[in-house]
């Protein structure tokens, strides 16, 4: 069988540039919850091909949160897409950067927000994967 032709074939990737650093929430005013802590330290580099679709970043985190405690991610979004601000992380993959275009490579900010209630207590240290995924948006 001839080879008439070669087309290459381009995936749409994300990727994080690495971990943020510790997230301890242990400031708290009295008579109102704890403070809520942050970093902004990471980045992520979505990249889409130039067929004429576009995607959405979605995350999730890898268990549960303990009782009391919330982690939120907000991802800054590329030119032209839309950030869905913060949003709480659980086992479910939420979107967190929609409307991105074909041809973009952008590197862009990750916050995290630990958000503690009283309820929480005292937490023993642990730690959550979050993992980001690029998706064909509907």
């Amino acid at each position: 069988m001839p080879l008439l032709g070669v087309r290459a074939i381009r995936a749409q990737t994300v990727s994080a540039s690495g971990n943020p650093g510790l997230l301890r929430v242990s400031t708290a005013i009295a008579g109102s919850e704890p403070v809520a802590v942050s970093n902004s330290t990471t980045t992520y580099t979505v990249t889409t091909p130039p067929a004429n679709r576009t995607h959405k970043v979605t995350a999730q985190v890898n268990a549960a949160m303990p009782v009391g405690l919330t982690l939120s991610a907000t991802l800054a979004p590329p030119p032209s897409a839309s950030s869905v601000g913060p949003v709480a992380l659980d086992m479910t993959a939420r979107d967190v950067v929609t409307g991105i275009q074909r041809n973009t490579n952008s590197t862009q900010a990750i916050t995290y927000t630990l958000t503690a209630t009283v309820l929480a207590g005292v937490v023993p240290p642990t730690s959550r994967i979050v993992t980001l995924t690029i998706v064909r948006a509907p």
